[in-house]
């Protein structure tokens, strides 16, 4: 009987072990050994009281004085994964620091209960590194390459004088007003250590009033701060070449082609319809009942995109079917807008953002003045005399 109860305690032993969750370190790889991968093995956490904490070490970690180094836990269950960081939302990264560079014991711990993480370092030993080099990177106008950590050339390299304020100007840069342009610098052409916007990983922007010629002046303070500002300063008039906007979202059954979010897909470049005003109609499309995200981008890249203040645009469609599809652009005031509407012309099954006062033929073509027919204005039908 002893040996039968002795079985079944190990037996249940066995089967919460197997029913406790995987937690993951996913980070920087410097920290980790590999970047931001939540799907290793190496980085899994370890715990010795029945899942209430978990832990994880490190040793032979180089980690230089005044550098933020990042991580998460990862919680994995049953391949459903969470993200656990700092912050108000829990979003944030958790960072490392050390004040003295060296070569690290660094052990992580994480509090399942709180879900609250922490890090331990113990200096272990010396360490030498080379020196620094910061690049900036971002969208293709200020760098000429869009968000290139390699910077092959050099010509994103920062230069310093005294290895804390490190500054980049660059030349003839053609900027359009109201453009976000936006960019970081990186640590020796890596992700591992970056920063952004006010010290953070957020990306920073540069916006100007008037479109023109500029010298900009980039200065990064790699102390507490971690300020990285750009100045732009006229000198010269430009004009900005037109641009070629284009759709790109989630669902190939609206937005086709081989791969989702694609913004080299011509078939969903829009047309110019008169000065920023472009429009692109999907005619006839089986669409699921889900919601469906996308964004409008210039020139075939992710330099400029717009949708619902920085996030993606949501087009709702309650119930699947056959549905014209039309989607609107106005430049000037970077409003993106769908509306889905039943494929006869005849009415309009479900609005999504503001309504356009465009009117519409039989065929989808924009009608100009002096039409004279069945028109189709905000999805519904009328006879224009």
């Amino acid at each position: 009987m002893k040996k039968i109860f002795t079985l079944f305690v190990m037996l249940a032993a066995v089967l919460g072990m197997q029913a406790q969750d995987k937690y993951v370190v996913a980070g920087a790889e410097t920290l980790t050994g590999e970047n931001w991968n939540a799907d290793t093995e190496v980085n899994v956490m370890t715990t010795t009281d029945n899942g209430a904490t978990y832990t994880l070490q490190k040793t032979g970690v180089k980690l230089k004085a005044g550098n933020n180094y990042e991580y998460k836990v990862v919680k994995d269950a049953d391949g459903n994964k969470t993200w656990y960081g700092t912050g108000e939302d829990g979003n944030a990264n958790y960072t490392v620091a050390v004040a003295e560079d060296g070569e690290y014991t660094v052990t992580f711990k994480f509090d399942v209960a709180n879900t609250v993480a922490s890090a331990e370092t113990l200096k272990t030993g010396e360490a030498t590194f080379e020196d620094d080099v910061w690049t900036l990177v971002g969208s293709s106008v200020l760098c000429g390459k869009s968000w290139d950590l390699e910077d092959a050339d050099g010509v994103n390299q920062f230069i310093t004088t005294d290895k804390v304020t490190y500054t980049l100007v660059k030349e003839d840069l053609i900027l359009e007003a109201g453009t976000k342009n936006e960019f970081k610098i990186a640590l020796n052409h890596s992700w591992d250590v970056a920063y952004g916007k006010n010290g953070t990983k957020d990306n920073n922007e540069l916006t100007v009033d008037e479109t023109a010629k500029y010298k900009v002046t980039f200065t990064f303070v790699n102390d507490e701060t971690h300020l990285l500002t750009a100045v732009a300063e006229k000198t010269g008039e430009a004009v900005v070449a037109e641009k070629t906007w284009t759709l790109a979202g989630s669902g190939l059954e609206l937005f086709g082609g081989e791969k989702e979010w694609d913004p080299e897909n011509t078939a969903n470049d829009m047309t110019k319809i008169s000065d920023g005003y472009y429009e692109l109609i999907k005619h006839n499309v089986n669409l699921e009942a889900k919601d469906y995200q996308f964004k409008v981008c210039a020139n075939h890249g992710w330099d400029e995109s717009y949708g619902d203040n920085g996030n993606n645009m949501v087009m709702t469609v309650e119930n699947a079917g056959a549905y014209d599809v039309i989607f609107t652009f106005l430049s000037e005031s970077k409003t993106l807008t769908a509306e889905l509407a039943d494929p006869t012309g005849i009415n309009t099954v479900k609005e999504n953002n503001a309504k356009t006062a465009v009117i519409y033929n039989l065929q989808g073509q924009r009608i100009q003045e002096g039409y004279r027919g069945v028109a189709i204005q905000n999805g519904k039908k009328f006879m224009m005399k």
